[in-house]
């Protein structure tokens, strides 16, 4: 990794342009969440904006304007794009924020339709609103990135904003801005920075479409993959957006030697700086003043008292949101396991929740690991969004409710506002078993008053300060030595699998998926079981839910502490501080 040089960040006429495929009105995951919080911090200190793709389908901006999430928008340009042969109208809209941040949305016909079921050309309701939902077919999301990566210079010189600008890409979807940039009769020079947000790329050769293979010789790229091509462009290092994800990234086996190997010859060239996010959400304790004064004062009685307060709460919200749902017996609201049984307050409640991805979300590993727990010991809630598996890849969470009724209940779709803050305010515990985690959501459990328990890998080593060792390898335990110290106060748990050789082949496994590909298609935990990476996973999971468990029921004070422990951990996080880091990125890559 590249340190940044600690000079106050440079002062001038640039503009900083975040291009991006997601923005807070059309998002999937932490992209979109980032981008609804950095550049509008960012515009309090430089001149800046937001171009990104206007995903119709998703944004509604007539009725974003009516509910008052946006101030207002408009037609801005229109103009020609042509690629092989053919000339593409391409439109700009400029939606002002409520806040006066402005963001530009780029528009074609035939591009950037998704969510869409590939099959029958229609949207599919139990999808989430997903910018990404074009693929299961893969030349979609290639055809969609690369005309918006062509169609981004023409549409700021449209704009007039192609001076003394730094243009801040997001990921390998906008990542050949910086080829199209160079190309462009229209603009002047630009410096290119990009941000990592995963490690995904994508492979250009082999591509199954005319649009695409047009649009790869119209940006002169080869058929190799995208970053390969595009990081020797950037000016300065890479960033991504945790400390101890930039070290992942070019030390942890699943990056190196199954995800991005080709990169990292590159990345070992750049370097690369981890930017950490800030919180998502206001800075506010969930408690009462007169708890806050108490817990300031080591007393923590109060939060313990209004937690279970909170927990009746949840009960009550629970039941009449499971009535609700039976009686409207929507199809697309259809949940998973007889209602739960929240009357005992001293089992804890764990909530699951998140976008499902095999290769990163780790549902499976929390599901056998709460098979290795007693029955009846604890209440589990998930609420997964279906991913490119749909329903049918969640069946092993529909068999999990089955066998735990009344114990375990899932809600594959989007809930009911009220449900949902229920849930954030009166579970005990918030569950990641991310496989991997850029930046991670523990400080959204902090900020809803929930320790957390998590696999320790990304953002998260960061944010958890484990309350033992139970789960953690020696190899866990020094990731969480290199953030924290041995007197820090605890604020949930974490469990790491040793790390051993064996575990590359385990990672090609499970990044593999085999299981999709058969027909009729498989399970994914029948697949992974028995491998040694899976299996350590699930084993050290067990041992951290069961000490969560045990602390609950045992230690309510301790718990209680946890939860404020928690809340103070979240002054490491800023996008001030982000802001400052990214400014010093740009003041050397600008420079």
């Amino acid at each position: 990794m590249n340190g940044l040089p600690q000079s106050e960040p440079g002062k001038g006429q640039r503009t900083i342009v975040f291009v991006t495929f997601e923005t807070e009105f059309a998002k999937s995951g932490g992209l979109g969440a980032v981008m609804g919080m950095l550049p509008q911090r960012m515009a309090q200190h430089e001149a800046c904006f937001t171009i990104a793709p206007h995903f119709s389908r998703i944004t509604n901006l007539g009725r974003l304007a009516e509910q008052n999430k946006i101030r207002s928008f408009s037609n801005r340009a229109s103009f020609p794009l042509s690629v092989g042969g053919e000339t593409y109208s391409v439109a700009l809209v400029e939606v002002v924020g409520r806040d006066g941040f402005r963001t530009y949305l780029l528009s074609a016909e035939g591009f950037f339709t998704a969510p869409v079921d590939p099959y029958t050309n229609l949207r599919d309701p139990t999808r989430p609103m997903d910018p990404y939902a074009n693929p299961i077919l893969p030349a979609r999301l290639t055809e969609d990135a690369l005309f918006f990566c062509a169609a981004v210079p023409p549409a700021l010189a449209a704009l007039k904003r192609v001076d003394d600008v730094v243009l801040h890409l997001q990921d390998w979807e906008t990542a050949c801005v910086a080829r199209a940039w160079r190309l462009s009769p229209d603009v002047r020079p630009a410096t290119c920075v990009l941000t990592l947000h995963n490690p995904y790329d994508r492979y250009l050769g082999g591509v199954d479409s005319d649009v695409a293979a047009a649009l790869i010789s119209h940006l002169r790229l080869n058929e190799e993959n995208v970053l390969t091509q595009m990081i020797p462009l950037m000016d300065g290092p890479i960033s991504t957006v945790s400390e101890t994800f930039a070290r992942e990234l070019v030390r942890d086996p699943l990056h190196t030697q199954v995800f991005a190997p080709h990169l990292q010859h590159l990345l070992t060239d750049k370097g690369v700086v981890g930017v950490d996010n800030g919180l998502f959400g206001e800075l506010a304790f969930p408690f009462s003043p007169a708890a806050r004064d108490q817990a300031e004062q080591s007393d923590f009685t109060a939060i313990q008292q209004e937690k279970w307060d909170r927990r009746q709460t949840l009960a009550e919200v629970l039941d009449a949101y499971q009535r609700e749902l039976a009686q409207a017996a929507d199809p697309n609201r259809e949940a998973w396991g007889d209602d739960l049984d929240l009357s005992d307050p001293w089992k804890p409640v764990f909530l699951v929740m998140g976008r499902d991805d095999p290769r990163q979300k780790g549902f499976d590993v929390i599901v056998e690991a709460i098979r290795h727990l007693p029955r009846d010991s604890a209440r589990y809630i998930f609420t997964p969004m279906p991913g490119a598996e749909g329903l049918m890849g969640l069946e092993f969470l529909r068999r999990l409710a089955l066998d735990r009724p009344g114990e375990v209940k899932v809600f594959p779709f989007r809930l009911s506002f009220d449900a949902f803050k229920a849930l954030q305010n009166g579970s005990s515990y918030m569950v990641m078993g991310s496989l991997y985690e850029p930046f991670g959501a523990a400080t959204e459990a902090y900020l809803a008053g929930m320790p957390v328990v998590a696999r320790a890998t990304g953002g998260l080593v960061q944010q958890v300060v484990p309350y033992s060792n139970v789960g953690l390898s020696r190899f866990g335990q020094d990731l969480v030595d290199s953030f924290h110290s041995l007197d820090d106060p605890p604020t949930g748990f974490l469990f790491r699998e040793p790390s051993v050789p064996e575990n590359v082949q385990g990672w090609r496994k499970i990044v593999d998926c085999a299981y999709w590909n058969q027909e009729p298609k498989g399970d994914r935990i029948a697949d992974r079981r028995g491998t040694a990476l899976f299996d350590g996973m699930v084993s050290g999971a067990a041992e951290a839910l069961g000490a969560a468990i045990q602390l609950y029921v045992s230690d309510q004070a301790r718990y209680a502490e946890m939860i404020y422990r928690g809340f103070l951990m979240l002054e490491r996080f800023s996008w001030e501080r982000a802001v400052s880091t990214y400014r010093r990125l740009y003041d050397q890559a600008y420079g």
